[in-house]
């Protein structure tokens, strides 16, 4: 499955004829500049993570989510939860992991995948696609081929499904996590889905983000009284935290989006009900044994 023709022609442009009210949530200190603090083309909800300490991989867990719309059956919607793990300072070279959702006035088509976006964009699906969402937890994890190569495994549910092309870098500074909209943005509401993102440190052990090296974007639509529907929307977020002496440590980045109305949009938060630790941990220990291994290999 490639993205729809419609979506590819709109990633050239450059300006939209709706307004976004930028937000970005920057943690008490960012060691270097943020994705997050770009302004977006498309309606997201996204958490970055930008520290000054190499990071070797990630691994991230979410439950798929049921999507409803308000929009006629000829509507189209694209949108991915992705996690993207950038192998440049400036953030131009990138390959990432993430959940496809396609409508096309029918069906939502679920479907994992992976992109290559250092090199020629090569998108990569994963399995068949899906109609529905199957209520379970699935895994995304990137490991390091070999040690100081710059060239990454990736795993889905931890099973093999592929490995980058060459990158800039064997090691990175920069990760972005959460929900792109294209194509219709107010019509279309997400239940809650909880991003929890570890990365893997010096000595491959998943770890968790300092919160004080996150930031958020999640811009409002246009929402003004008169607005057009279609370009109205907002995203009730969290980060979710666990505190060890001094420090607050990220533990997921939850999202939920409901359909809003012009004029009459509330942004008051949703409640976010979390997964059982017990599964997560459960998830972790199988994430940390393929990383233990890959010790052993190199």
């Amino acid at each position: 499955m490639e993205f729809s023709t419609r979506t590819l022609k709109a990633l050239t442009v450059v300006a939209l004829t709706w307004c976004l009210i930028a937000v970005v949530t920057p943690g008490a200190y960012a060691a270097e500049p943020s994705a997050c603090q770009r302004s977006p083309r498309y309606a997201v909800a996204q958490l970055c993570a930008d520290q000054r300490q190499n990071t070797y991989g990630f691994f991230v867990t979410f439950a798929y989510p049921a999507a409803t719309y308000t929009a006629p059956s000829s509507g189209w919607e694209d949108f991915t939860n992705e996690t993207q793990f950038f192998t440049d300072e400036a953030m131009t070279k990138s390959f990432a992991l993430g959940l496809s959702m396609q409508y096309r006035g029918t069906q939502t088509n679920y479907q994992p995948y992976w992109v290559d976006y250092t090199n020629a964009f090569t998108r990569h699906t994963i399995g068949s696609p899906t109609t529905a969402s199957d209520l379970k937890v699935h895994t995304f994890m990137a490991m390091p081929h070999c040690d100081n190569c710059n060239t990454w495994d990736l795993f889905y549910d931890f099973v093999f499904v592929g490995t980058t092309g060459a990158q800039p870098n064997s090691f990175s500074h920069h990760l972005m996590t959460g929900w792109t909209l294209a194509d219709m943005y107010g019509p279309v509401a997400l239940s809650a889905t909880q991003n929890r993102v570890m990365f893997l440190n010096g000595n491959l052990q998943f770890v968790r983000y300092d919160k004080t090296v996150t930031a958020t974007r999640a811009p409002d639509g246009n929402c003004a009284p008169g607005a057009n529907p279609d370009y109205c929307w907002h995203f009730d977020t969290n980060v979710a935290t666990t505190t060890s002496g001094s420090v607050q440590y990220v533990t997921s980045w939850d999202v939920t989006k409901r359909i809003v109305t012009p004029g009459t949009a509330s942004t008051s938060p949703s409640p976010f009900t979390a997964a059982s630790s017990s599964v997560d941990d459960n998830l972790l220990r199988r994430a940390q044994d393929i990383a233990d291994s890959y010790r052993v290999k190199q």
